[in-house]
């Protein structure tokens, strides 16, 4: 791998760790927020709602970006984009502002993960996708496990506003892109000819594929949110751990998330799993463990304090385990002149629909006397599964040609 390679990886994930980094600032702070403006936690939900529906509608605007002026100016454009108005969010005189701000961060959120993952999988040896894929994505616990430990330190003392000081960190990863990173080799060979209007006929002309992407991320998100989104406020406020206990539970579970998106990564590189079965394999180990997951109490009120530890640093290794996959399986899957489009866009149509994860869970946990463990658990046993077999009926496409394909 030569060093131009080596900053790539470094700057995609730097990019998307500080990316998700901003997002997960505001899981830790619900009820704190809910306080602050004196409205319902429901309504304070409706702002991760609005950041992933949102983070749609940026992949709109910055996936054909991607493809028509390259990979690197779009991600660089929308990181400053998010930073700027989620550092905003610390000012919020009003609930609605909040709203607005959390809502415009989502739209620049949009424009990263399509670029950057691109500009990643086009710019590497096909022998490392695997890998990198795991570690790019892994990108994401990162942010939550970095805003586990803002939450950490800074709210005990100084309250929810001043965390939101800390997302304008994003600015590191346009320096650092700026100074290092070079556009991927694969848009370089077809910029002359780029469009927008390639961009949409390639689309078109690959209109089943982008469904089914779009369907399988649905459920791949809702795997996710359904898992981590609300999980602090589960401990906080049903478990009634400290802040202190529950940052330090985070960060640990994002630290494994790290791991198993790395190791499956590995696994789907160089093992007959591939892409696909790796997915399908963590995902089943994941329905497995869900009922320890939901209710850590499940061996005696005694043994609690250990299995609300335990339980989500083995639930989220599985989570990140099958997430190491679509960013590569995608990008391995799409033609080359929407690379920047097709991915991102289907990520964000699942984000979009997932978005409602968070809002479910309280709602349907309101049925159990706000008992989240019933709703947390009720979204897995349906989510997973089906998430599973849409992951059945794709096809396999480790070490696919990345190339631009002949006129």
């Amino acid at each position: 791998m030569t060093r131009s390679q080596a900053h790539t990886i470094v700057a995609t994930y730097l990019g998307w760790s500080l990316d998700a980094f901003d997002f997960f600032l505001i899981t830790f702070v619900l009820i704190a927020i809910s306080k602050t403006f004196g409205v319902a936690l429901v309504v304070v939900t409706l702002s991760i709602t609005l950041t992933l529906s949102m983070r749609f509608v940026g992949s709109l605007f910055f996936g054909p970006i991607g493809d028509k002026y390259g990979r690197k100016i779009t991600m660089v454009i929308s990181l400053v984009f998010l930073a700027f108005f989620d550092t905003l969010v610390a000012f919020s005189p009003t609930i609605t502002v909040f709203l607005i701000l959390r809502a415009l961060y989502g739209f620049g959120m949009g424009g990263e993960w399509g670029s950057g993952f691109a500009l990643a999988m086009e710019s590497l040896p096909a022998k490392a996708r695997g890998w990198v894929s795991g570690l790019i994505q892994g990108g994401y616990p990162t942010g939550y496990l970095l805003a586990a430990i803002v939450y950490l330190f800074i709210y005990p003392r100084y309250g929810w506003r001043p965390m939101f000081y800390f997302a304008a960190l994003p600015a590191i990863a346009v320096i650092y892109i700026m100074l290092t990173t070079k556009e991927s080799p694969v848009y370089n060979e077809f910029k002359k000819n780029a469009s927008f209007k390639q961009t949409f006929r390639t689309i078109g002309k690959h209109w089943k594929l982008f469904v089914y992407l779009s369907i399988l991320l649905v459920g791949m998100n809702f795997v996710s949110h359904s898992t981590q989104d609300l999980y602090p406020t589960f401990l906080e406020h049903q478990l009634h751990f400290s802040p202190t206990y529950v940052a330090s539970i985070a960060i640990a579970y994002n630290a494994a998330a790290i791991i198993g998106g790395i190791i499956s990564g590995i696994i789907s590189q160089n093992t007959r799993l591939g892409r696909r079965w790796s997915a399908i394999s963590f995902l089943i180990v994941g329905i497995a463990i869900s009922p320890i997951w939901a209710f850590p109490e499940i061996f005696g009120r005694s043994s609690l304090i250990y299995m609300a530890f335990l339980a989500p640093v083995i639930m989220q290794f599985i989570v990140q385990g099958a997430w190491a996959m679509p960013g590569v399986y995608m990008n391995e899957r799409s033609p080359a002149e929407a690379r920047a489009t097709i991915p991102g866009v289907a990520y964000m149509v699942g984000v979009m629909v997932a978005s409602t994860a968070s809002t479910i869970e309280v709602l349907v946990s309101s049925m159990f006397h706000d008992n989240y463990s019933y709703s947390m658990l009720l979204l897995v046993l349906i989510v997973f599964p089906l998430t599973a077999i849409m992951w059945f009926l794709g096809k396999e496409s480790k070490n696919a040609k990345l190339d631009v394909a002949p006129a």
